[in-house]
């Protein structure tokens, strides 16, 4: 196998959503969204507050001010910009650093695969993330860091996968994707490169056009890529 570099998702890849620290700062800003006027339950505010993350994702807010302006406004809660911004921003920076954890193994993966290959994450993620990458030590290993929030483009659209291609200087055909979802494998096999599924989310088949899609590579957790690259 001819593979000059890899390309690697992140969230459920490489890591995973803390539980119990999303529904404390999801419980935080609802506090916040309740002194200005809201008066939603928790399940109403994180609904909507996930639809909004989700829409970040695609580029729609270039920044997090934006980003809180439309959570407000879709929260329909009138209130002084500056302060209430102040305080959602202060709750975003305490928990910000918690919310990601890496999987076992990840950081030894990455070590050996930089051993051999260029490395470029590429990840469908929201506004503020590049923050969680910082957070989790992973910014060292990678030449280039695509994000969908910063191209406008979510995979598997093409737009993010050329992004990357054109950061490394390479075509699809010099490459191997990894992810756990199988979507975002069709998306760059349909570029020309390899594929390699890790079966370890609870998304696997999420928006999968083929669910019986037939990667190149597969496991069951990320620890075990090393043994097929």
């Amino acid at each position: 196998m001819s593979i000059k570099a890899v390309l690697i998702d992140l969230g459920d890849t490489l890591a995973y959503i803390d539980e119990e620290e999303i529904e404390s700062y999801r419980r935080s800003l609802l506090k916040v969204m309740q002194k200005h006027g809201y008066q939603g339950s928790l399940e109403g505010f994180a609904t909507e507050f996930d639809h909004v993350i989700r829409n970040s994702m695609k580029g729609e807010v270039s920044n997090l001010h934006e980003f809180w302006g439309v959570l407000v406004k879709t929260l329909g809660i009138q209130a002084d910009e500056g302060s209430m911004f102040e305080e959602l921003e202060d709750i975003r920076r305490i928990h910000s650093p918690g919310l990601f954890k890496l999987f076992n193994g990840a950081l030894t993966v990455l070590t050996d695969l930089l051993k051999k290959y260029r490395l470029a994450l590429v990840s469908n993620c929201a506004i503020g993330t590049a923050e969680n990458i910082e957070y989790l030590n992973l910014t060292p290993f990678f030449e280039c860091i695509v994000l969908s929030y910063e191209v406008g483009s979510r995979k598997p659209a093409k737009p993010i996968y050329l992004e990357a291609l054109r950061c490394l200087s390479m075509k699809g055909s010099d490459c191997i994707f990894v992810a756990d979802e199988i979507s975002d494998l069709e998306g760059a096999r349909d570029l020309g490169m390899k594929t390699f599924l890790v079966r370890q989310g609870k998304y696997t088949t999420h928006e999968a056009k083929d669910v019986n899609f037939k990667p190149d590579y597969e496991c069951t957790h990320i620890a075990e890529v090393s043994n097929f690259l």
